[in-house]
């Protein structure tokens, strides 16, 4: 079963390279979506991970850095990956 599309969060990308799950989501989803501030998050982060070796290198992770987020999430006062990730989805419900 695949589904067309998803924007994922920088937990669930990290919780499945470090289990070495990562090839799960390409084999349930024909594209998934990684808003450039999560991607940041993933790769700029102060310790060296498995997540943060993989990301650069997952062929099937569609980076986006065109999201904008509106000034309703922006209120929210989120995280800016969290922001993304509800901008992405919110102006792509599909």
């Amino acid at each position: 079963m695949s589904n067309d599309c998803i924007v994922i969060n920088s937990s669930p990308l990290i919780t499945l390279c470090k289990s070495n799950q990562e090839d799960l989501l390409p084999q349930l989803f024909n594209s998934i979506v990684v808003p450039a501030a999560i991607g940041q998050e993933i790769t700029t982060s102060s310790h060296s991970d498995l997540a943060t070796a993989k990301l650069p290198a997952l062929k099937w992770a569609k980076h986006d850095d065109s999201i904008v987020v509106p000034p309703l999430i922006q209120a929210w006062d989120l995280g800016a990956g969290e922001s993304e990730v509800l901008a992405y989805a919110l102006t792509n419900p599909a």
